[in-house]
């Protein structure tokens, strides 16, 4: 592969993440705006309508998992500017859990909505804010999520975690509707699980149609995640001797001092991992290349 097919490959890399952070950055801010606009609809409806306290409306795991996804998406939206900025985005680790987490918690609401209140109340299901709590927040959040790039596969126990949001809120809601009940100062049943159904069923139902969420979302990043980086090879198809796939390296270092400032670096890292794997190196053979790259963008842009 000459030199210039290899800067080709480089530069349409970074278009590649670009395009996915356009994406993320869209979603995340319609997300949000529809989040919020959900719960301040579901609170003023409340309020309103039902003469209630707008708190009262967080009884419902719509509003929860709708306030959930909004501060997700807030912690993420800061990392899909970066990516515009540099043609790429990273998620640390644990704001990729978070937003995991909101994302299983906000498809429950999506499924439960379209698989049970469509038929029982089709009003409440898709009903003026509803249709964007229950139907445009979930994709929207879906979609940011699928779009994040950590390099991170979701194990079982991330699979386990995805479901904490959701399991909290059927222990609250078991024990103020069932032990304590809406006569003694409990929640009201929203949710009619007394009414059509026993709990002992109701609850264990919830739970496996909740782990199933969990665990489709799961599967679907990690196909998701190694079709990337299969798709990161076929960007180094032929076979190169160590000396070459260091020239990758430090490309790879002069494009990222294309969109870096001196005080604020990223490296990288996976792309570099991927490239040490492809070539059967080590990671740390790479590294001196790359940052010998990026220094010199860097002086070339005057920025020391």
């Amino acid at each position: 592969m000459n030199a210039e097919k290899r800067k080709q490959n480089r530069e349409y890399l970074t278009v590649f993440f670009k395009r996915r952070s356009v994406i993320a950055f869209c979603c995340g801010i319609l997300s949000l705006v529809l989040s919020f606009y959900g719960v301040i609809a579901g609170v003023n409806l409340t309020i309103t309508i039902l003469g209630e306290n707008g708190f009262a409306s967080f009884n419902h795991f719509t509003m929860i998992a709708n306030a959930f996804a909004a501060l997700s998406v807030a912690f993420v939206f800061p990392y899909t500017v970066q990516g515009l900025l540099r043609k790429r985005f990273t998620l640390p680790k644990w704001v990729a859990v978070m937003h995991y987490l909101s994302a299983t918690s906000i498809t429950i609401v999506f499924v439960f909505a379209l698989a049970f209140m469509s038929w029982a109340n089709p009003d409440g299901a898709f009903g003026g804010s509803n249709l964007v709590t229950h139907v445009f927040c979930p994709l929207l959040i879906l979609i940011s999520f699928f779009q994040m790039e950590n390099g991170h596969l979701l194990t079982w126990k991330d699979r386990l975690l995805g479901l904490v949001p959701f399991c909290i809120y059927i222990i609250v809601y078991y024990i103020e509707v069932v032990v304590i009940g809406e006569s003694n100062g409990g929640w009201q049943d929203v949710y009619h699980i007394i009414e059509y159904i026993s709990p002992a069923i109701a609850i264990p139902v919830l739970l496996l149609l909740s782990f199933g969420v969990s665990t489709f979302i799961a599967l679907l990043s990690n196909y998701l995640t190694k079709k990337r980086k299969k798709k990161m090879y076929l960007f180094w198809r032929e076979e190169l001797d160590p000396i070459e796939v260091r020239i990758e390296a430090y490309g790879l270092g002069r494009m990222a001092g294309q969109y870096s400032e001196k005080n604020n670096i990223e490296i990288p890292f996976d792309i570099l991992v991927y490239l040490a794997e492809r070539y059967h190196l080590k990671t740390e053979d790479l590294m001196k290349p790359f940052v010998k790259g990026l220094l010199t963008e860097l002086k070339d842009r005057d920025m020391f």
